[in-house]
């Protein structure tokens, strides 16, 4: 088998504000069952690869981030440089995914992220197989930009094994 590459897409913000995330440790759990039955995968991680372009300025993208809250009115032309660098960050993000094999989207329980529609678009126009792990089976999104949806970690395990490649 080709070595193939993995785009781990999954609830982040979903509906929190501000810099209030989602427990991230489903990443690890994802890897860990990629990289059990494909060794040689490329598996790209969002957070790993945010953390990597912007560590250095993660103060100030903070603090841009955190101000949008205040205002009443937000246009893209008023935006600080910062949370257009970060904006410029999602956009790189979407061209991954789309350009990874496989995008495997984490979806756990019914909280909608909008992050991981825009990488399961992109993924899934681009003719890449899309996996979603979810639940919400008639989510007209999830259900118009995946290619297999499965309902939890030990379907996935389970579909890597024996199919793998629900193009």
């Amino acid at each position: 088998m080709n070595t193939r590459s993995f785009f781990l897409a999954g609830l982040m913000q979903g509906a929190r504000s501000g810099a209030d995330v989602a427990d991230q440790d489903y990443r690890r759990r994802l890897r860990d069952v990629i990289e059990r039955h494909e060794p040689d995968a490329v598996v790209h991680d969002p957070v790993e690869i945010l953390i990597g372009w912007f560590a250095a300025d993660e103060g100030r993208i903070r603090a841009a981030h955190a101000a949008l809250a205040k205002r009443p009115v937000i246009r893209r032309d008023e935006l600080d440089p910062e949370v257009l660098d970060l904006i410029g960050g999602f956009h790189k993000l979407t061209d991954l995914a789309a350009a990874s094999d496989v995008c495997v989207a984490w979806l756990p329980g019914r909280e909608p992220s909008m992050g991981t529609a825009a990488e399961m678009q992109r993924a899934y126009l681009a003719g890449r197989t899309v996996v979603a792990i979810t639940k919400m089976r008639q989510t007209l999104a999830i259900l118009a930009c995946s290619t297999v949806i499965l309902p939890d970690l030990d379907a996935f395990e389970q579909w890597l094994v024996s199919a793998g490649v629900s193009a």
